[in-house]
């Protein structure tokens, strides 16, 4: 089944530290020939705690994974989830921009981090 994903931070991660769950979940993904996106928020946040010696594990798995640029239309989106959540919920405005561009591009968004994303207008999938 084709599906397209906005994979976050948290999953790459595990991804990178070789978590099993995580190289599952995205091997299973690749297999069933999923759409893997990638916020540049996401990407700015796996490049900035990159362990020596990780950098073509990151680059590899960069290329597998569609980057998404932030737009006029994302970033509104993720100046009204800062309006609606960041005083309830503690939203900071990664986690809003990565929720608008799910919103805005209509991708299911991959996140063991659920807390982190209040919005009903998104789809989030927690995938192990």
């Amino acid at each position: 089944m084709h599906r397209s994903l906005l994979i976050d931070s948290d999953i790459l991660i595990d991804h990178l530290r070789k978590e099993k769950n995580a190289l599952n979940f995205l091997d299973t993904e690749i297999e069933r020939g999923s759409h893997l996106f990638l916020s540049v928020i996401s990407r700015a946040e796996i490049y900035a705690g990159m362990r020596n010696g990780e950098e073509n594990i990151v680059s590899g798995l960069f290329e597998i994974i569609i980057p998404v640029t932030i737009d006029t239309a994302i970033a509104d989106k993720a100046g009204e989830y800062l309006r609606r959540f960041s005083k309830s919920h503690n939203l900071n405005i990664g986690d809003a921009i990565i929720a608008a561009t799910a919103s805005e591009m209509e991708l299911n968004l991959a996140t063991r981090n659920l807390k982190h994303y209040p919005m009903k207008d998104i789809s989030v999938l927690r995938p192990y």
